[in-house]
């Protein structure tokens, strides 16, 4: 299994939110967290560091027992981590509008264990046709959903970035957590959404079928939502079962 990643800054953006990490176990486990900081100079990339540092290391003392067990490990740490990212703006106003998305893939065995909170998403290229796993926690897919606008058009820009799910949005920070089973060839990408908004499903597929190193392909990837505009961060993780 190759783990490839990349975070950069984007052609917009004066600083990077935007963070990604991968761990192991003792086990030999892994997990794979991107997360994309919310709040610009109110702490989104602090939000974010925390996450992804938070569940790193805590993954790294954890011992899987069972695929069960560590569902219930893993909610309760996205739990924790919200906990502690609600309290740093309690105890700090230059802090208090920090948030931040995360999307997690933990692998063990032929398995893996997928969760999310906001607009930053996992896909799986599996028999080369590329599926997205998790659906964004944005006001505009919220607006989409109810049919009030088509694909995000005629939104407010103000509401572009709005995400009704995140780590520090609110006390309650309860996820879906899906078990799915990891076949050979299988392809996992975790993005943020400055990958998702300048770079098209379509070619996302066409770059992850492309007989490159994994981290070629995410290179490659960012570059393209780079030429596009690179209007916001870009972030991405790329798991690739070679098996």
């Amino acid at each position: 299994m190759e783990v490839a990643a990349n975070s950069v800054i984007g052609k917009q953006r004066i600083s990077n939110e935007d963070y990604v990490g991968y761990f192991k176990n003792q086990q030999g486990a892994l997990i794979a967290i991107l997360a994309d900081g919310v709040g610009g100079s109110n702490g989104g990339d602090i939000a974010a560091s925390t996450a992804v540092d938070f569940i790193g290391q805590a993954f790294q003392n954890h011992h899987i027992s069972s695929i069960i067990d560590t569902k219930a490990w893993l909610s309760k740490t996205i739990s924790d981590v919200n906990n502690k990212i609600v309290e740093m703006g309690i105890k700090d106003e230059s802090l208090s509008k920090m948030a931040t998305t995360v999307v997690v893939a933990l692998f063990f065995g032929n398995q893996y264990l997928l969760t999310h909170l906001g607009d930053s998403r996992c896909y799986l290229l599996r028999s080369s046709q590329l599926k997205q796993l998790t659906v964004d926690h944005s006001y505009i897919n919220f607006l989409i959903e109810k049919g009030e606008v088509k694909d995000g058009e005629n939104v407010d820009s103000n509401l572009q970035n709005v995400i009704v799910k995140g780590l520090g949005v609110s006390s309650d920070a309860d996820v879906d957590i899906s078990n799915i089973q990891f076949r050979p060839g299988d392809q996992l990408l975790l993005c943020s959404d400055g990958l998702t908004k300048m770079v098209s499903d379509e070619t996302i597929s066409k770059i992850l079928n492309m007989r490159l190193s994994g981290q070629k392909k995410i290179n490659r990837l960012i570059d393209t939502a780079n030429d596009n505009g690179g209007k916001d961060n870009i972030s991405a993780i790329l798991i690739d079962d070679l098996g």
